[in-house]
């Protein structure tokens, strides 16, 4: 796991053993924007001692634009850190009133935004560039909060499995980071069987066939579980 987030692969497993036999086993990954996952294998195993030993081989390939581009903003990140924190744009502190900047802020909760979602919202609204980037990065808002109440929005919405509730929120749309879009999907309450019996029958009702939905419910992201409580239910 270590070693497949340094390069961008966050992990997530959920292992139940009862009397050294394995009752619930779940891993899933997810590649970061940069980095495309060809192929994965992973192979669990018991051991006379009842240890859990797994394999994991993750071959991918890399966006190298993308990836100088995050380096570059970890640069960013990095330099401002060591200056103290992101400082007003010199010579041109935002003028905006008080009031004012509490209502953009009321309305990033209200509607959920990132804060890449936000800082577009504030340059929509006239905002200059340095004091779009000084408010979104010193506003008083919760992003992980944020994230969660957007995930509720969609799965409020539609069927989403619990891999795509994380890739939407990592959207250019949506524009989440990879910590807040992982926060929300660990935490939204939600049955992620349901949402999977809910996506198979509107497919049902568009007429395919069960094995197309099957299929399209794993490509969706819905584990193998999920898909088999779904298309037992139907």
């Amino acid at each position: 796991r270590n070693i497949s987030e340094q390069l961008g692969v966050i992990v997530a497993s959920n292992t139940k053993v009862e009397n050294a036999v394995v009752t619930r086993d779940e891993i899933i990954t997810f590649s970061s924007s940069f980095l495309k996952v060809q192929n994965k294998v992973i192979k669990r195993s018991i051991d006379a001692d009842g240890d859990i030993h797994v394999f994991a081989h993750i071959t991918a390939t890399a966006d190298p634009d993308l990836v100088l581009s995050e380096l570059n903003q970890l640069a960013i990140s990095r330099f401002k850190n060591n200056q103290g924190g992101v400082q007003p744009p010199s010579g041109n502190t935002p003028t905006q009133p008080q009031g004012k900047v509490q209502s953009v802020e009321e309305y990033a909760v209200q509607k959920h935004l990132s804060k890449k979602g936000f800082f577009r919202y504030l340059l929509s609204n006239g905002y200059p560039r340095d004091k779009a980037t000084y408010t979104s990065e010193h506003a008083a808002i919760d992003w992980n909060n944020n994230a969660l109440e957007k995930a509720k929005e969609y799965l409020s919405r539609g069927y989403y499995a619990k891999k795509g509730i994380y890739t939407q929120l990592l959207s250019p749309n949506d524009g989440f980071t990879r910590e807040e879009a992982f926060y929300a999907m660990t935490n939204v309450p939600a049955d992620w069987n349901n949402q999977a019996l809910g996506k198979a029958r509107q497919y049902s009702q568009m007429g395919w066939t069960a094995n197309k939905i099957s299929q399209r419910l794993s490509i969706e992201g819905f584990s193998n579980e999920e898909v088999h409580f779904a298309m037992s239910h139907i």
